[in-house]
């Protein structure tokens, strides 16, 4: 079923999937971009050039990284069917953060989504097991 496209569900769509992530919960998680994009769904990340369907990339990101990661909303702009948030990656018990810009664009049935990512200075940490730092 599709959700109907206003400022109501793209602002429930937004704190739906953080709060779902922070929970753990998968379902809930998968689910809020189901009932968002049910006909299309891209997520990319800046700078690079590979692809890979969307939902693959949502389900792996969950998969490999939800246990260490806790997300905090810095701040959401709401501008029509665009939103641009400030997400703060918080990797769980290293006081360390990747900080990203998310960008959404929704339309009926569809989402577009693109991720500029900065890493946390560190040399304790692997970034290429996350894909928006893995090589092409």
């Amino acid at each position: 079923m599709t959700t109907q496209l206003n400022a109501e569900s793209i602002q429930r769509f937004m704190k739906g999937q953080v709060s779902a992530w922070n929970a753990h919960d998968r379902e809930a998680f998968l689910d809020c971009y189901r009932q968002i994009a049910p006909e299309s769904l891209v997520i990319e990340y800046a700078g690079r050039t590979d692809t890979r369907d969307g939902w693959f990339i949502l389900e792996e990101m969950f998969d490999k990284h939800n246990a260490d990661i806790s997300l905090e909303v810095v701040e959401t702009i709401y501008n029509g069917n665009d939103v641009a948030a400030h997400h703060r990656n918080c990797l769980n018990g290293t006081g360390l953060a990747i900080e990203s810009i998310e960008t959404y664009r929704f339309s009926p049935g569809k989402l577009q989504v693109c991720y500029f990512l900065k890493p946390p200075v560190t040399d304790n940490l692997d970034l290429t097991q996350f894909r928006g730092f893995a090589s092409a």
